[in-house]
């Protein structure tokens, strides 16, 4: 483990100056001696108790929002509206959480008089969580994000491994939460947090007996690598990874042409808003012929408009930038890029055209480019498009401009039921809501495990499991 490390501050292009040092091998042994006693507490609290937990640390964040808000744009190099943004995501996620798990239901019963017996399911908390915070949501995906949230709300402790370039936030609302614990007098082992900038306290956790699943949200890379941990362990662990995703946007030959500017100024916006850092980025266009050259001079007309901003720090710009240059040197693609000049690690967008046969035959063309960087490319009918969706990988979203919203053809309905999450009509991927109604999983690597959801309340059944108590009549056999 290293002596100490550093963050970065996007924004001035610059390293910090104070030195975050990891946390030591001997908190391990203290997290051992109290866990199973506190997860055991903590397992057997109502939720009305939980709830009360939540809502204690939605007061603490607000009462340091400006201490945390302060740290955050120093880290992330992200603006203050895109931090008011988070923030109220976090505080409205944690409300509805607090909510949800008062109304819902934790027990289901049947009596079955013939048989002398009552059945009563019951679900309870999974066991302790390890979560690994993320690099592009200081706050809705990382300390207090959806995660920690959900595993909370269903009462399992949580072990959290902050992201090494947002520590800093991640320490603040960390206190925020252990606050709460305090002022409740709760056991303090519910919420632990380490930090180091390497993968020595993930790789402790997600081998540790007592941890019994992990949330993530970041590479196919981490994710996979966190999968392997887990099932290579005696006693294999879930992993509910949230990773990579291309979020195809279809623009059908149905829609009017005087809709193709406002169409292609949405997805401007959404590819380059906070240097397209986010897992809903569109990173795949496919457009009609008969709107492609009207769709493409508007799109590049949009993309000019831009302001570039820093990429969250140096390893995300450089692997950007990597990935740019290799889509852009295979022979066929034409490279359209910004022209405003290159400082710092400003993302400048990057598009890269191509025509239907390469895109099926160059894998390389099917790679998540993380960052303000798009595929384009034409198509004559929807049935052309069968054998790239057969290639394609799961994807957690995919958008579909059409007039004809209620008879999607068959090609794309195959696609959506095989491998997406979420279907966007008429509008862009980017923007999740947190509600009942969102899923935000997909066929992998979009997620692990297409079945979860890792937004909204439902994605408490993460970490959860259910037990049947099974009762009978001793005077009646």
């Amino acid at each position: 483990m290293s002596k100490g490390f550093r963050t970065f501050q996007a924004s001035q292009n610059t390293w910090d100056t104070h030195l975050y040092f990891p946390t030591p091998a001997s908190f391990l042994q203290e997290w051992e001696s109290n866990i199973r006693s506190d997860q055991s507490f903590f397992r057997n609290t109502t939720p009305q108790q939980r709830a009360e937990l939540l809502l204690c640390i939605a007061k603490f964040l607000e009462s340091d929002k400006t201490a945390i808000q302060k740290i955050y744009c120093q880290e992330s190099g992200l603006s203050a509206a895109r931090f008011e943004t988070e923030f109220t995501r976090l505080t409205q996620t944690i409300s509805l959480f607090a909510a949800h798990i008062q109304k819902c239901t934790w027990e289901k019963h049947d009596k079955l008089q013939a048989e002398n017996k009552t059945l009563v399911k019951k679900r309870t908390a999974l066991g302790p969580v390890l979560v690994l915070g993320s690099s592009n949501f200081p706050l809705a995906y990382s300390t207090m994000g959806g995660d920690t949230v959900a595993a909370l709300a269903a009462g399992c402790c949580v072990v959290v491994k902050a992201h090494p370039m947002h520590v800093g936030t991640s320490l603040a609302v960390a206190r925020c939460i252990k606050s709460a614990i305090q002022e409740l007098q709760l056991p303090r082992t519910i919420f632990s947090h380490v930090i180091d900038n390497t993968f020595h306290w993930a790789t402790i956790f997600a081998q540790h007996p007592q941890i019994k699943a992990i949330g993530f949200t970041g590479s196919i890379k981490g994710g996979r690598a966190l999968m392997d941990l887990a099932a290579q362990r005696p006693n294999p662990i879930p992993v509910f990874a949230e990773m990579g995703s291309l979020n195809p946007v279809v623009i059908c030959s149905d829609i009017d042409i005087d809709q193709i500017e406002t169409i292609a100024q949405q997805l401007a916006r959404s590819l380059c808003t906070d240097a397209g850092q986010f897992c809903t980025k569109p990173g795949l266009l496919l457009v009609a012929q008969t709107h492609f050259d009207t769709f493409k001079k508007a799109l590049l007309k949009a993309l000019d408009d831009q302001v570039a901003v820093p990429m969250l720090h140096p390893d995300i710009f450089q692997k950007f930038e990597a990935r740019k240059r290799k889509v852009f040197q295979i022979k066929g693609v034409t490279k359209h890029q910004s022209n405003q000049n290159a400082i710092g690690i400003l993302g400048h967008w990057g598009l890269a055209q191509t025509e239907l046969t390469l895109l099926t035959k160059e894998a390389t063309l099917l790679e998540e480019v993380f960052g303000p960087f798009a595929v384009l490319c034409r198509f004559e009918n929807e049935r052309q498009l069968e054998m790239l969706f057969d290639q394609i990988d799961g994807q957690l979203t995919t958008s579909i401009f059409t007039k004809n919203t209620t008879s999607i053809s068959p090609t794309l309905t195959h696609f959506v039921n095989e491998k997406v999450g979420r279907v966007i009509l008429n509008s862009v991927p980017t923007g999740v809501s947190v509600v009942e109604a969102m899923h935000h999983g997909g066929a992998y690597p979009a997620s692990s495990d297409a079945r979860f959801t890792a937004v909204g309340p439902d994605s408490i059944l993460r970490f959860t499991k259910e037990v049947t108590w099974q009762f009978h009549n001793l005077d009646k056999r």
